[in-house]
């Protein structure tokens, strides 16, 4: 009896205070709109902003082939080397001569300095070789030539042949990294891999779809909700701070 009679007292308090905070909202139409009218308006920008800045979806790619390694598109290039030992004489014969002798016109340079500025007064199809031992070397290509970076961060969905994904491949940069390392191996083992080097076939590995999303208007539309449902805080604010006077004289009158 006494836990119906609580649940009636509950409900009914309950209803009071909904029926009291109704007519105080009668009573202060302008704030109650603007309550109301200012989450509205936050709420249009925050559409707007996201119908203006959409994520990126990708679909799904499959693994693709590239092309066999394509001697040609090495025609006429211009390799300089540096530092100029027997060693690095015959692995640029070799080169030259066994790998691509159609291709290839070879250049020799002192030093890498002397390598660097004859580079300046060369055209695009120049490429140097920087031999650090007999066994490391460094290709120094031309910036617009490959890719800035060899870590390859958007999307692989529409990449051809001309994508940076693939530019190491169709550039001529593997086809001529290849060819040094067959004449490095041979001049070290005595025997030849060019074969199997030249036959090397790559596949631009294929990925699940995906969603790319923007960071900046993930930021943006975090700080206006937030802003959004500031008006609720500042409006509840107001009341509580109307009605301490009230409690005061009431407890303390």
């Amino acid at each position: 009896m006494a836990t119906a009679i609580r649940e009636v007292g509950v409900w009914r308090q309950t209803r009071t205070l909904l029926l009291k905070n109704y007519l105080i909202k009668c009573r202060t139409k302008k704030s109650s709109v603007q309550e109301i009218l200012f989450p509205l308006f936050f709420l249009f920008w925050l559409i707007l902003i996201s119908m203006m800045h959409p994520n990126k979806k990708y679909e799904e790619v499959p693994d693709r082939e590239l092309n066999p390694m394509d001697k040609s598109v090495l025609s006429n290039l211009i390799l300089g080397y540096t530092p100029v030992t027997n060693i690095t004489r015959n692995i640029m014969q070799k080169v030259s001569t066994d790998h691509l002798p159609e291709v290839i016109i070879t250049e020799e340079y002192t030093n890498e300095k002397e390598l660097l500025v004859s580079s300046l007064s060369k055209p695009n199809n120049f490429v140097g070789v920087v031999f650090k031992d007999f066994m490391s070397y460094e290709l120094r290509f031309f910036p617009d030539m490959i890719p800035v970076s060899s870590i390859y961060m958007d999307s692989r969905a529409g990449c051809s042949t001309s994508c940076e994904a693939a530019q190491y491949w169709s550039s001529g940069f593997t086809v001529l990294q290849a060819s040094i390392d067959a004449a490095i191996i041979q001049l070290k083992t005595n025997v030849s891999f060019w074969r199997e080097l030249e036959s090397t076939k790559a596949v631009i590995m294929g990925e699940t779809a995906v969603v790319e999303i923007d960071t900046f208007p993930r930021g943006v539309i975090l700080i206006y909700l937030v802003i959004a449902f500031s008006p609720f805080g500042y409006f509840l604010a107001i009341h509580i701070v109307e009605k301490l006077p009230y409690i005061k004289e009431h407890k303390f009158g």
